[in-house]
């Protein structure tokens, strides 16, 4: 039984989360995390804790794919049509290009955060030197800081995410919005998505470690599309920082997709209602229902005639 105690040490009370197993006639307490000095404490940060003692936040049980080889057929088929069409653009076609899609990936990403700039707004502010009018500061950090976390994503995608990384995309994406106290740390605190629960805070490092761990082993065993995708819903149940989970949880999944050589996507805010819906059903351990959303959603992106 999980449970939190109270410790008095030299006339001050810290507070530890323990584990007790009955071992015939005696009650062992192990302690499993200690949560500091006396406080109160929510009852749903401790479902939080137990959440995630227990393992429930983890929906990665295997390597498995997901979706099937005809899937996997017409997702690269998609992309090396993409890199083709690329090929035949001349210099500054192919920038203006660039341009554009960044435009749709910052707004439409910012958007399904709660952002309004729209996609020529977002374009004419990050490539033509133009402030929109009737935007608000944040939305504006927001488009800049996303274009510089990308960046960032673009020089470094030769090789595999560490949490260093994590932690650099977090402060770009998050800069001048949160405090400096949190920018660039996962959570110190308990946070939720409305009344859904995230990885308890206590167990953050050990989660994230474990989905590293996890990515670089499944490209042996899955899919590359399916390491992306997958691994996108593993980090949104895990919530590792106060805020800019989304918006970072995007970049890292267009990262793992660019580092095996494979254009990036756009989740459109049109889209935002079934995206939400499947990460929900991959909570639930449905991990089809994010790979089945991003097969359409890419598909539809890269459809050429």
């Amino acid at each position: 039984m999980v449970s939190i105690v109270t410790k008095k040490i030299k006339n001050n009370e810290y507070l530890y989360l323990v584990d007790s197993v009955r071992d015939k006639d005696r009650v062992i307490q192990k302690t499993i995390k200690y949560l500091g000095k006396k406080r109160p404490v929510l009852k749903e940060e401790f479902d939080c804790m137990k959440f995630s003692y227990g393992g429930r936040d983890w929906v990665l049980t295997d390597f498995k794919d997901e979706l099937s080889y005809q899937d996997h057929h017409a997702l690269k088929k998609a992309s090396d049509s993409y890199k083709q069409y690329l090929k035949s653009l001349d210099k500054v076609s192919k920038e203006k290009e660039k341009e554009r899609f960044l435009s749709v990936f910052v707004s439409h990403s910012n958007a399904i955060e709660g952002s309004t700039l729209t996609v020529k707004d977002t374009y004419n502010y990050l490539f033509q030197d133009t402030v929109p009018g009737g935007y608000s500061k944040k939305e504006l950090f927001m488009a800049s800081n996303l274009l510089g976390a990308w960046n960032y994503l673009e020089k470094n995608c030769n090789r595999l995410p560490t949490s260093h990384d994590l932690f650099e995309l977090h402060a770009l994406v998050n800069r001048n919005i949160e405090s400096e106290e949190t920018l660039g740390k996962y959570k110190g605190v308990q946070n939720y998505i409305g009344d859904i629960y995230t990885s308890s805070y206590l167990f953050v490092d050990e989660k994230m470690a474990k989905l590293l761990d996890w990515i670089k082993r499944a490209y042996h065993k899955i899919d590359n599309f399916e390491v992306a995708f997958q691994s996108h819903a593993q980090f949104e149940i895990i919530h590792p920082f106060v805020d800019g989970n989304g918006r970072v949880g995007r970049l890292l999944m267009n990262w793992l997709l660019m580092y095996k050589g494979i254009v990036p996507f756009a989740v459109h805010i049109s889209k935002r209602n079934d995206y939400l819906s499947a990460l929900n059903n991959s909570r639930k351990g449905k991990i089809e229902a994010i790979c089945r959303f991003c097969l359409r959603e890419y598909l539809e992106q890269y459809h050429f005639m």
